[in-house]
């Protein structure tokens, strides 16, 4: 079980080939890949934003299409308050969006999948896989 960020969703839009391999073995082994609304939003707003919306979304539908999405539920929720509250994160915060999409994949039980590992991994209690 994995969830995507962002900067794995860009790289598979872009067909990378590291990240569509990992993608491939993730499918090989029957694990189930997700993403979140958050991540959607940030890829819409690239997609808007680009020469050629109409291609960019048609894109995103297509590779979205076969990700399971998580919800942003009670629980996640909770771990947001409690963890934009961490000590370590308000000295060296990772932003909402990203501390908001590593509460999703808590809530889950979920690791993120994420070019950034650095970033992630200062989330206490939330595995992180670079792809």
């Amino acid at each position: 079980m994995v969830c995507l960020d962002t900067s794995v969703l860009v790289s598979l839009l872009r067909g990378e080939e590291a990240a569509v391999r990992r993608l491939s073995e993730e499918a090989e082994r029957g694990g189930t890949v997700s993403t979140t609304a958050v991540n959607l939003c940030e890829l819409y707003a690239g997609a808007y934003a680009s020469r050629d919306p109409l291609k960019e979304l048609g894109r995103i539908r297509r590779l979205v299409s076969g990700l399971d999405l998580l919800d942003l539920d009670v629980e996640a929720a909770r771990r947001y308050g409690e963890l934009v509250n961490d000590p370590a994160l308000r000295r060296s915060p990772i932003g909402d969006f990203d501390l908001i999409i590593a509460c999703i994949a808590l809530s889950h039980g979920e690791n993120v999948a994420t070019r950034n590992v650095a970033h992630f991994e200062r989330v206490p209690g939330l595995g992180t896989e670079s792809w």
